[in-house]
């Protein structure tokens, strides 16, 4: 039995519920607007359902009426009566329920099969959940392309190929490429990395993980070199890009520059480095400034006999000399190390600054010229701290002369105004200056030139200027630098300046003795200091009872109270190994006698005591190493306040 032929009102509505199931609609109007015909494909696109019970309701209206069109109106229409249809175009809309829709148009130019009228038929498509999944998806790219360009690591992607397909802004910045002009570039031309130690090219990471399929991180010691030649020490890794069938498709590469954590490593290692030979430092200096205290005071004491030729004179003085300046070579180890805060006196810096240039340059092909005023004021200065000082500044003036020249050193009084381009508070300076004829500085080092471990020197630490900064700050002055190319450069050091003062000389022990008397308490715990200054002392006319700690000094004090003749001064050094130094001997005595005339002594010149005796009870402070000059100023003083 032969199939009966499919009715062709059956057909049309089997087509019809597809076309509506498929999300695709028809209508025809005509050029002016009218609506002739509208399927319920289109009713529901347009979303019209809810408004107009069928279709037929809306043949004869205006298809202008049936959605809000942000578009120009006609466009649509004249560009099917120019080309004869329209094809694929997409175009947002609000429904009249206000829901804001896409539409796929594709509009054809057609005839009334009766009138021969033209007429526009569309075929129309609701593509609303595409367009708003793309931009979704746009969006989302926007976000990561915003959150790649933000963040502080460089990030750059490849293709399987190794070519480039994304920089981010810290990439751009860190290669010194654009993201366009990389683009499609071998990442190897854009990405130069080499080793730091061995200057050779370093392996590319994009080849590594496209070789292996893994996550691999860059090895140690690898510098990024970007495009203007600067060099960056770099870290991180690159990882494959796969598809959704794991197959890898390109390769992200993560990096960062390390350049500043690996120099604040060093700093800090450095730091460390530096404390432990501070630790080691202060204790050799303590002993050795004890046997220079020993050395020098026997010295003095040999300079004091009168019987003596002037050739044993000369070899003493030289003696003397030599062990001032093994005690300022001391506290320059001291302050190289471990800093330490000045112990600052009025003092004429006259002899000082020509004995620390002359031992400076000795040696050399330098010659030192001096132009010191003899009325130069005396400087509130530590002179150990600013023999270090004048030391390195005329050594460097040297080494800027590797030829040989001459380093021109002069001095002068200033009285600073308010008014003045000066970091200083007003009043009056000592400024010394040190000039030498080398080549001069350029104004791009001269910026950094006090920066620790910056120097222009192939073998500098680059830590002498940035101590002598240090030790100029740490006495309320400032230091400065002037320099043209070819014409050498000028450091000018500013000291705070007390004209009233009577000269202390820094440097020779050849000042004035001044002599005593009474009873003088020494407290030290090394025999050979004890012997040489209850010599000392005894020569200067005192009576001398020693101690060799803490409670053995409170004993003799009391003792000494309670027979009616009490000591005229205490001298207690301030570290005693195993006993009680002179800090808290002092604290005691004051409870005994809070008008004590107490010095305190140390072979520590950093000690934080040395540096504020006033505040701890103390009248004076003696440094060791000292000889007999030094040691009757400073217990004169002591003993007439």
């Amino acid at each position: 039995m032969r199939p009966s032929a499919p009715d062709p009102q059956e057909l049309d509505r089997i087509r019809r519920e597809a076309i509506e199931f498929a999300g695709i609609g028809l209508y025809r109007y005509r050029f002016d607007g009218t609506v002739l015909l509208i399927d319920r494909g289109a009713m529901r696109i347009l979303d019209l359902e809810g408004l107009f019970a069928s279709p037929e309701e809306l043949a004869g209206r205006d298809i202008g009426t049936l959605l809000i069109y942000t578009g120009p109106r006609g466009y649509l229409r004249e560009r099917v009566r120019e080309a004869g249809h329209v094809r694929g175009l997409e175009y947002p809309f609000r429904t009249l329920t206000g829901e804001d829709r896409w539409a796929e148009h594709d509009s054809y130019l057609v005839s009334d099969p009766v009138t021969g009228e033209e007429q526009i038929q569309v075929i129309i498509q609701d593509i609303t959940a595409r367009k708003r999944a793309e931009l979704e998806l746009a969006a989302e790219r926007e976000r990561l392309e915003v959150t790649l360009r933000s963040i502080g690591d460089g990030v750059i992607s490849t293709d399987e190929q190794g070519r480039v397909t994304l920089l981010n802004r810290m990439a751009e910045r860190l290669t010194g490429w654009t993201q366009e002009e990389a683009r499609g570039r071998p990442l190897g031309e854009v990405f130069r990395i080499v080793n730091e130690r061995t200057r050779e090219p370093a392996e590319n990471p994009v080849e590594k993980v496209l070789r292996t399929g893994e996550i691999v991180g860059l090895a140690n010691h690898t510098a990024l070199i970007g495009r203007d030649g600067s060099e960056r020490s770099i870290a991180d890794s690159g990882a494959p890009i796969r598809d959704p069938q794991g197959r890898t498709i390109g390769v992200v590469l993560v990096f960062r520059d390390i350049t500043e954590r690996l120099r604040l490593e060093a700093d800090h290692l450095r730091i460390e480095k530096l404390e432990s030979l501070g630790l080691l430092a202060g204790g050799i200096a303590h002993d050795f400034n004890n046997l220079l205290t020993s050395i020098l005071g026997n010295v003095s004491l040999a300079r004091m006999h009168p019987e003596q030729g002037p050739d044993i004179e000369t070899l003493l003085r030289d003696t003397e000399k030599a062990t001032l300046r093994a005690r300022d070579i001391a506290q320059q180890l001291l302050t190289f190390a471990r800093g330490g805060v000045p112990v600052r006196k009025a003092t004429d810096i006259r002899g000082l600054i020509r004995e620390a240039a002359a031992f400076a340059q000795s040696g050399s092909s330098a010659l030192c010229e001096f132009d010191i005023p003899a009325d130069l004021h005396p400087a509130d200065v530590d002179a150990g701290q600013l023999s270090q000082v004048i030391h390195n500044l005329v050594l460097n003036a040297v080494q800027a002369m590797p030829a040989g020249g001459r380093v021109f050193v002069s001095c002068r009084n200033l009285e600073v105004r308010r008014d003045q381009a000066l970091p200083l508070n007003p009043g009056p300076y000592v400024v010394l200056s040190i000039r030498d004829q080398g080549q001069g500085i350029p104004p791009e080092q001269a910026l950094r030139i006090f920066d620790p471990y910056f120097s222009t020197k192939v073998a500098g630490s680059g830590l002498g200027l940035s101590v002598c900064h240090s030790i100029v700050k740490q006495h309320d002055g400032h230091i400065g630098l002037e320099s043209k190319p070819g014409q050498g450069a000028t450091f000018s050091v500013y000291l705070p300046a007390v004209p009233e003062a009577p000269r202390e000389e820094g440097g020779s022990e050849g000042a004035r003795i001044r002599r005593g008397s009474g009873r003088v308490l020494f407290m030290d715990d090394d025999e050979n200091v004890l012997k040489a200054a209850d010599q000392m002392l005894k020569h200067l006319g005192y009576e001398v009872a020693t101690a060799r700690h803490g409670m053995e000094a409170l004993g003799l004090v009391q003792a000494a109270r309670d027979e009616g003749r009490p000591f005229e001064a205490v001298i207690l050094d301030l570290t005693i190994p195993g006993g009680m130094g002179g800090a808290e001997t002092l604290r005691r005595l004051l409870a005994l006698d809070p008008e004590v005339p107490a010095i305190a002594s140390s072979g520590y010149a950093s000690d934080p005591v040395m540096a504020n005796y006033r505040s701890f009870g103390f009248r004076e402070a003696l440094a060791k190493p000292y000889g007999m000059a030094q040691l009757s100023r400073v217990l004169a003083a002591a003993v007439t306040r």
